[in-house]
């Protein structure tokens, strides 16, 4: 049966690879693989002109790091899940395989030999990536140990996704199956929180102030003592082999590796008693999110929960509001909205109590991990966040039947992701400022800090707003580039995409952002020492207005864009 599993893997693996390989004649893939592949050739290079050798103790400290990501991504398997992806089939093999003479226990096989297909491919990847000056190990014996690390890690995700599925699925008699390793996660999760939560102040104080020697030297006083330090022995165990600095030194780092590798496969192995019925599960579930009438109807039919009276629907008002009432409804459907507010405002409330306490520096954690999240989504937000335009391309026949002109589309497509992204960023920088309000510490007083929050409640929107018409606009001209079908780009032209989308939107956003940023500054500038902080109101009143102009300008052109766009080139990506 295994080599019946392997044929079947091989040559799904190669008809894909061909496929790709056959996708290389349209410029969008082999532009997107080139970029990918000098991206990965500039790291490469940089890694091999790094300084040569390394010594016993910054091999030590790899070891350290390692151990540590190690472990966070164990935790994050554990308490985030992954079950979708690790027992993930597709439909033929639910068709053929599940109703087939196949024992559970042979399908956990076949899974296993399907996983190392992405497995081998970040081996390859990595032993590019992490250079031989650094590592003492050769090549092929990084290869080796890279995949080892990989499988085991693999392994353990699948595992996770067993035992969180039988929990999930059967209750309190699947708690009481996986009772032994649902107690050595928790244990294992709660000596992780508790050494970092105890470690905080000194990790605050070494980040601010003492530099990247004082934070080494807190993290290796943190893992020195019980019980963190019996914690990451079994990590070490896997990671050993990539920091040993001869072949005779490895050989000996390598038994305990593949004895942790060993373990985690009998475990797996024998944990396949709720296998059968998460796998199909969650493979049926993805096939009717798949089909267009199933994303129409979770969509548009009522859910188990009413919405709220400030979101429902009115008889009359702008014609493209109900577009921006189903782009936002859309999103509170399917996402978790309720517990992501629920822990925004725990986490709000909780730093800004710390915040005057003892564990300010936890506090201060909180706030710099916010703060950073909602500079990032200023050039990710928009990739991520796609409830509009985007996400209606399968259906632009349907969109162009209805009695609306293009610009009204348009600004009603663009306005539903920029309220999403802008409340997440608001979110952020809330809890970045409750976080930072007992901190008399920082640069900014209390005032100011005041002051730049509801700058950014004004400045936001707008500039949100004109992202997200770059993101449309890209969508309705090149739909080829961005829709997210079945046939989107993987492996290295997904990392080359991605890249060259985020570098054009970025661009187009900058540029569009020199006239209003110039205007508005200088206009600062002048009513500074007349008005003092008050001149910000003046800057905001040249700034908004002129971005406001871009965006009108913008949506006018789109819109002639729309009423001219031919649904049947759309649907054929044209």
């Amino acid at each position: 049966m295994i080599r019946v599993f392997a044929y079947l893997a091989w040559h799904s693996a190669w008809n894909r690879f061909t496929r790709q390989v056959r996708r290389l004649r349209t410029p969008r893939y082999l532009v997107a693989l080139l970029l990918g592949l000098f991206y990965l050739w500039a790291i490469t290079e940089q890694q091999r002109s790094a300084r040569q050798g390394a010594d016993a103790s910054s091999a030590e400290w790899v070891l350290l790091f390692a151990s540590l990501g190690a472990a966070g991504a164990v935790a994050w398997a554990w308490l985030i899940g992954s079950e979708r992806r690790a027992l993930l089939f597709s439909p033929a093999d639910v068709t053929f395989l599940f109703a087939g003479p196949v024992t559970r226990q042979a399908l956990v096989q076949y899974k296993l030999v399907r996983a190392q297909l992405p497995v081998l491919f970040n081996v390859l990847l990595w032993t590019l990536l992490l250079s031989r000056e650094r590592f003492g190990a050769s090549p092929s014996l990084r290869a080796v140990s890279i995949w080892v690390l990989l499988t085991t890690l693999s392994l353990h995700r699948l595992g996770a996704s067993f035992a969180r599925s039988s929990v999930t699925e059967h209750g309190s008699s699947g708690l009481r199956r996986r009772a032994g390793s649902v107690a050595v996660a928790a244990t294992a999760i709660a000596v992780l929180a508790w050494a970092t939560l105890r470690a905080a102040p000194d990790l605050a104080w070494a980040g601010r102030a003492g530099g990247i020697d004082a934070l080494l030297s807190v993290v290796g006083e943190m893992v020195a003592h019980p019980p963190l330090r019996w914690l990451l022995v079994p990590f070490e165990l896997m990671v050993r082999p990539l920091t040993v600095p001869d072949s005779r030194a490895w050989v000996a780092a390598m038994w305990p590796a593949l004895g942790i590798l060993a373990v985690h496969f009998i475990w797996v192995v024998r944990s396949d008693a709720a296998f059968e019925e998460a796998a199909v599960e969650h493979t049926l579930a993805r096939a009717r999110r798949e089909r267009p009438e199933e994303r129409k109807r979770r969509t548009l039919s009522a859910s188990g929960r009413r919405l709220p009276r400030v979101l429902r629907l009115t008889a009359i008002g702008w014609p493209a509001g109900a577009i921006l009432w189903k782009n936002l409804v859309s999103v509170i459907r399917v996402r978790p909205i309720r517990g992501a507010v629920i822990a925004g405002i725990a986490a709000g409330i909780g730093s800004a109590l710390l915040s005057f306490g003892l564990e300010a520096s936890v506090a201060e954690i909180v706030g710099w991990l916010a703060l950073m999240w909602a500079v990032v989504m200023l050039l990710v937000g928009p990739q991520w966040i796609r409830n509009d335009l985007r996400s209606d391309l399968p259906h632009f026949d349907l969109l162009r039947s209805y009695p609306l002109r293009g610009r009204s589309i348009i600004a009603a497509e663009a306005a539903g992701s920029t309220v999403m992204v802008t409340v997440v960023q608001l979110g952020l920088l809330t809890v970045a400022y409750l976080a930072f309000l007992g901190n008399e510490a920082l640069q900014l007083t209390l005032s100011e800090r005041t002051l730049v929050l509801a700058a950014a409640v004004a400045y936001l929107p707008a500039v949100n707003y004109l992202a997200m018409l770059i993101q449309n606009g890209a969508a309705l001209l090149f739909p080829a580039w961005v829709r997210g079908d079945v046939d989107r780009a993987g492996g290295v032209e997904a990392l080359g995409q991605n890249m060259l989308l985020i570098m054009a939107h970025a661009g187009t956003l900058l540029v569009l952002m020199i006239v209003p940023a110039v205007a508005a500054t200088g206009l600062y500038l002048v009513l500074r020492p007349m008005v003092g902080a008050w001149a910000e109101i003046g800057r905001a009143a040249v700034f908004i207005p002129l971005v406001a102009f871009e965006a009108r300008v913008i949506v006018g052109w789109l819109g002639g864009v729309l009423d001219r766009t031919d649904p049947l080139g759309m649907a054929n990506g044209s």
